[in-house]
């Protein structure tokens, strides 16, 4: 396990609204999935290899469409400039 904590930057607006970076989102997805690998790796959890590789892959596919998204949503920003 690691050492360092699981951070999520966030961002209170006016109204007391939170908000983090969908950027932000997706990493802390992806290092959640490379947590969860380290666990099966050491025996600290009671899930086989295969159910946390199948559990890492879901984050990592998760983290992948919110990029897809926001690079979709930044160009088609970008292209009505």
């Amino acid at each position: 396990m690691s050492e360092t904590p699981l951070i999520l930057p966030l961002i209170q607006d006016g109204t007391g609204q939170l908000f983090t970076s969908a950027h932000e989102v997706s990493a802390l997805l992806r290092r959640l999935g490379t947590e969860w690998s380290g666990w099966s790796d050491t025996g600290a959890t009671q899930l086989d290899a295969l159910t946390v590789e199948v559990l890492v892959q879901a984050l990592a596919g998760l983290a992948d469409q919110i990029d897809v998204q926001c690079i979709d949503r930044r160009t088609l920003t970008e292209g009505t400039e």
